[in-house]
């Protein structure tokens, strides 16, 4: 019996392990599948199960938790990842300020700040423009 529980400790302190690791890794969910994998093979163990079964259980718990539950976990939580720095002006709309053409460089005022743009079309100072890339330095515009 002593035996049994030694195992099913190992297994809990594996699933704490992997538990602790996915805090690490945020939005990869692998390390809390193999977590909750090792915790079923726990309780198999608590049970008096052989170690095969052990194993048997802890890889089909953590296929299954791969395929069926991170899909859902990434989606939940990997939604909520916002935009920021430069990639939160992509889709913007704006009046242009300056003049731009295929040859040079007009400017736009988003959210308080200047940003030079670029165009494959004129456009003219005061149209409204739509920020549909950002290119190093400047952002790439076109007719809204």
């Amino acid at each position: 019996m002593e035996e049994i529980m030694e195992m099913s400790l190992v297994w809990v302190v594996a699933a704490v392990g992997l538990l602790l690791l996915e805090i690490l890794t945020p939005g990869v969910f692998f390390f809390a599948c193999l977590g909750v994998g090792a915790l079923a093979a726990s309780a198999v163990s608590a049970v008096g199960g052989s170690p095969t079964v052990e194993w048997a259980v802890f890889f089909a718990v953590s296929i299954a938790s791969i395929y069926l539950v991170r899909p859902f976990a990434r989606r939940y939580f990997g939604g909520l990842k916002k935009k920021s720095n430069v990639d939160a002006v992509v889709g913007r709309a704006a009046p242009l300020i300056e003049k731009v053409t295929p040859d040079s460089l007009g400017l736009v005022k988003i959210d308080g700040e200047f940003w030079k743009v670029s165009s494959q079309e004129t456009l003219e100072a005061g149209q409204r423009i739509e920020v549909v890339a950002v290119e190093g330095t400047h952002l790439v515009v076109k007719k809204q």
